[in-house]
Order: structure tokens, then sequence, then C-alpha cells
């Protein structure tokens, strides 16, 4: 009995031992978020920015989105001259930046433009925008509190297609370039500004800027795109949190083909088009892809965590013990499941022409986001083996295919300079890396460099990121006027 009573007690001991442990390790980390925590920036800041008119900055961001630079599927279907039109205001509207860069047309409407640094051993830094926004309905009842392409400003926002995807970018970075060129400011370091044309279907015009790069022997020392911005109203977070991506998913679409016998609906066969087409889009669900946190999304966790509940950043600073617990509690959302690992999402069926008509043919199409833990050729092979059928035929999609990114420098390199931009623009800010799950033009420049950078000076809340790409799509007027600021800080620590 003596001798139980002793192993009990050790292992009470042990318990407690750990316990303890795991508790000093989350205070340690609370305490970091005003002594030693880099991730947040200091509420006593005063940021250098330059003075702006809002509303005038307002007007001409108002102006190119009345530019219906649409792009479609079937390049044919695009309106393309009125991307020269764009392209002729923007020359009009911002001529002290077109007198101080070289601009070269590239694939007819994608644009680069070089402003010389004075030193020329520096590696340059490409800032991207892309002309182009998706499609948005123009009926009376299509749920658009003003006509998406009319650029109306109403209730302290800048409405339209493009006022944020990518407008937002692509002119208040002009916005600050010219200021920045007016005040007869010569950077030391080459800023290359590509600004693509079809970034919503293809990216062929960021593609040929980033080959065109290589052959010139251009390697950057950072790239910076759209892809992240200062959030607000994350769940269990009370602070903004600036979101930087330092890696991209990667982008697949897999055609499925199912072909069987056709012939009348009365007397079907055992092994119908439509009948293997579901069973192999069923088997594609049932086999998910390996899922879980990876060096991005732990250190995003980390840096979130000084503005959680002691539970959670229990969890947090303790992965070591609870990181099946976090993984679970990110699988419990669409999006922050995204971030841990290849998601699957059938898109498209199309089979079928009467309804007592068995089709001989029936197709699909599957779209996956591919983690940086896969590959293509890895999902396909995956794919394969799920669906195990030799009668269903599995090609890739023509539109667009590519790897996910490689990992850019946290806490080095360009990393620090966008921190240090952030911090002196956004005080109390939580500043974490994280994977962007959509797609970016600056997809096609890991062939120059693997420091990519996808942030864009935006404050946001967190129930404007489902406009993008949907209805009502709008930036605050104070906001936008906000990141013409801090982008011609960022250009002006850029060109240092």
């Amino acid at each position: 009995m003596g001798k139980f009573i002793k192993v009990v007690l050790g292992v009470l001991l042990a318990i407690i031992v750990l316990i303890g442990f795991m508790v000093i390790r989350t205070v340690i980390s609370a305490d970091n978020k005003s002594v030693a925590h880099t991730d947040v920036t200091p509420p006593d800041v005063t940021p250098q920015l330059i003075d702006v008119d809002a509303d005038a900055l307002a007007q001409n961001l108002a102006k190119a989105i009345q530019f219906k630079t649409v792009t479609m599927q079937n390049h044919e279907d695009t309106d393309w001259p009125v991307f020269l039109e764009l392209q002729t205001w923007l020359a009009q509207t911002y001529p002290n930046f077109h007198n101080a860069v070289q601009s070269q047309q590239i694939k007819t409407y994608a644009q680069l433009h070089i402003w010389q640094g004075s030193d020329p051993s520096l590696a340059p830094i490409v800032f991207l925008a892309h002309q182009d926004v998706v499609p948005a309905s123009e009926e009376e009842n299509s749920g658009w509190d003003y006509p998406p392409f009319d650029g109306i400003i109403a209730d302290g926002f800048i409405y339209g297609r493009g006022a944020v995807d990518d407008k937002g970018s692509l002119i208040s970075i002009l916005e600050a370039a010219d200021r920045l060129a007016a005040s007869g400011f010569t950077p030391k370091r080459t800023l290359m500004f590509g600004f693509g044309h079809d970034e919503e279907v293809k990216g062929t015009g960021a593609q040929a800027i980033a080959e065109l790069l290589k052959t010139r022997g251009i390697k950057p020392y950072a790239v910076i795109d759209e892809g992240g911005a200062i959030i607000s109203g994350l769940p269990g977070t009370q602070s903004p949190v600036a979101m930087i991506g330092v890696a991209e998913k990667g982008y697949l679409t897999l055609i499925l083909k199912a072909k069987a016998t056709g012939g009348h609906s009365s007397a079907p066969p055992s092994y119908t088009a439509i009948g293997a087409l579901s069973k192999a889009i069923v088997a594609i669900e049932n086999a998910p892809f390996e899922s879980g946190l990876d060096i991005v999304s732990t250190k995003m966790l980390k840096a979130m965590m000084v503005d959680q509940s002691f539970g959670k950043r229990l969890a947090i600073s303790n992965l070591w013990w609870f990181k099946p617990l976090v993984e679970d509690s990110l699988r419990s959302t669409p999006s922050s499941n995204a971030i841990l690992g290849t998601t699957i999402a059938p898109t498209i069926i199309d089979a079928g022409f009467k309804e007592n008509a068995l089709p001989r043919d029936a197709t699909a199409y599957v779209n996956f986001r591919i983690h940086n833990r896969d590959s293509i050729a890895s999902v396909t092979a995956h794919v394969r083996k799920a669906i195990n059928d030799p009668n269903i035929e599995i090609t890739m999609s023509d539109n667009i295919g590519s790897e996910p990114s490689p990992i850019s420098q946290i806490d080095a390199g360009p990393y620090l300079w966008l921190k240090d931009v952030i911090s002196q623009s956004f005080p109390n800010t939580i500043i974490a890396p994280n994977t962007v799950i959509g797609g970016t033009d600056s997809r096609y420049f890991s062939i120059v460099t693997s420091d990519i950078y996808r942030f864009a000076p935006y404050a946001i809340d967190v129930s404007d990121l489902s406009r993008f790409h949907g209805l009502n799509e709008r930036i605050s007027v104070e906001a936008y006027a906000k990141a013409v600021q801090v982008y011609y800080l960022m250009l002006e620590k850029a060109g240092e």
C-alpha cells in the first residue's frame, strides 16, 4: 500500500510540474506583449505620414473604378481598348510618376515601370498591382447598393468593383509614388512597378513581366503584392491584425470525365456516366489531404495569441502538448481550415441534355488550392488513387496551374522593413505572417526571388472580406487616404 501511495504521489507531482511548466510558458508569452514581443506595434508611436486630401484621393479612385476593365474567361469577350483608356488617364493624372520612370508595355496591356536607383548594386524592390477586375451584375435588382462601375462615394465609403481588389492598390501606389516624385526624391534602390492586366483570369501579364526580369538577370530584394491587410474584428482578437502573406497556396483544377454507353433512361445500365462521376467526386472528398499546422500558421498563431484569452494562450504556448486540439479547433471553420492543408472544391458539373436520355459522358471540374507540403503532381496522383476507376479520364485544366509558393523570410530581411512601416503607421496592431489562400500575380515571381510579401496597407473590418468579388465592394475614404500615406512611407523606405 505504501508503494502504491508513493507512485500516486509521484504521478501527482509530475502533473503539477507539467501544469506549472505550461503556465510559466503562457505567462512569459503574455509578458512578451508589453516587454519584448515584436509582433505588436507600440501604442505610443507617432507616425510620420504626409498630409493628403482624402476627398480628392477618393475622387480619383472613384474615377478609376468607372473604367470597366473586366476580364472574362474567354480572351475575346474582354473589352481590351478600355485598358488603354485607363492607362491614358493614369498618365495624365500622375505625370510626376510617369516622368520619373521608364515605362514598357508588356503583352500590349500590362505595364512595367522602372524608377532607376542611384546605386545599381542594390537589388530592386518590385511593387505589383493589377488593372483588371472581376465581373459584377449591373441589373437593377442585382443587390448592389450603388451601380458597381459608377464609382459612387457615399456614407464615407468609395463603392465599386475594384475599390479594393485591386484598383485600390493600383491607384494608391500611384498616388504615393507621384507625390514622392514631385518632392524631388531620387531612390537609392531601384523601384519597379508591375501592373498586370489579367490577374483575375490567367495572369499572363504578370507572368511575362517576371520572365522578362529573369531574362535580364534581375533578382529583386523583394516583391510586394496584394493579399494581406490590417483586419479588425477577427474572432477572439481585440486588436487589429496586420496579415503579411509570406506564402501563397498553389492552384490546380482537374477535369474529370466519365464515359458510358448512354441510351434510354427506361433501361439504364449498371454503369452510368453521371453515377460514375458522382462516385468519383465523393471518393475525392472522402480522401482529404494531410492537414496540420506548418511553420507559417504556427508563427501566425503565436503572434496573435498575445491578444487571446488565457486558455488559448495556454494551448498555443504549449503546442507540443495541445497541437491536435488547436488543429481541430481550426478545422471548425472553412477559412481557418484552409490554411492547414490542400482543399478540395468541386465547382462545375456538365452532363445530360434530356431528362429521359442517359448521357454518354459527364464532366466535372474540381478545384484544389495546394498547401506547400503538396504539389500539382502529388495532388494529381492522390486524386487518381482516390478515384481508382480507369474509366474516369483525369486531365488538368489549361486555365491556371501554379505550384505553392516558397515561404518568404519571417522576422528577417524584407519582412523587417514591412514591419517597420506598419509599426510606424498603425499603433497597437498585431503583426502576423500568414498564407494567402487565394491567388495573386506574385505567384509568377518565385522564378526571380523567394522573398514575396502579399500586403496592402488597408485597415478593414473582417465583415468586409466577403465584399471582395462579391456585392458592394467598398473601402472607406479614411482607410484609403491612410493607405496612400503608408504606401508613400513604404516607397520612401524602399528607395532608401
